[in-house]
């Protein structure tokens, strides 16, 4: 079946684009408190190479997630449309909350 090794072969590239170094560094900063598209700015990677690596490793997808809310400011009411967009916040709460209200 070639669908195994085509899998393993992407999973080898993702790896290659987006190492274990820059994904330990994105965590912690995001975790921290700043922005993911600012830190994927400062490492050299998109967004959406960081957020679709969670195709190959779920466990990023939830280690991710978790950072988001870690770092997300205090002071936005969480799980609104308004938080996504005029916040910046990309915690799972808020992301929800812009995928539901989509015409």
């Amino acid at each position: 079946m070639r669908r195994t090794p085509d899998r393993a072969y992407r999973r080898e590239i993702a790896d290659a684009l987006f190492p274990p170094a820059a994904r330990a560094a994105l965590l912690g900063r995001i975790a921290s408190g700043e922005h993911i598209s600012d830190v994927c700015a400062d490492l050299g990677i998109s967004v959406h190479r960081a957020r679709s690596y969670a195709a190959y490793a779920p466990a990023w997808g939830r280690a991710l997630d978790l950072a988001l809310t870690a770092g997300r400011d205090p002071d936005l009411d969480h799980g609104t449309a308004m938080a996504y967009r005029h916040g910046r916040c990309r915690c799972p709460e808020c992301r929800t909350a812009k995928n539901t209200t989509r015409p």
